[in-house]
């Protein structure tokens, strides 16, 4: 399965009115082969690291910019997780 955040962060940076560089931070996963492309995806900053869960920001945005994000859609392999290790209690 390829597991895709359940909603949009409170910080996350695909969320208008916060101040991200989000085309430097694009540009770091782009494919330099095909613009307009990525060779990764980004992971979503209240998950653990390890977990590999996509940022659900980037995928409303680019689910079919990326290898992954076509495949797992054509497979009807995304699941949507409910993970955030930044709570407030945290």
């Amino acid at each position: 399965m390829f597991k895709v955040q359940a909603k949009v962060c409170e910080t996350c940076i695909y969320k208008s009115g916060l101040a991200w560089r989000l085309d430097e931070l694009l540009e770091q996963i782009a494919d330099p082969r095909m613009p307009g492309f990525f060779a990764s995806y980004r992971v979503c900053h209240h998950a653990p690291n390890e977990s590999g869960i996509c940022c659900r920001g980037f995928w409303n945005a680019h689910k079919d910019d990326f290898q992954a994000g076509q495949i797992a859609q054509r497979l009807k392999l995304v699941e949507f997780v409910d993970v955030d290790e930044m709570t407030e209690e945290s």
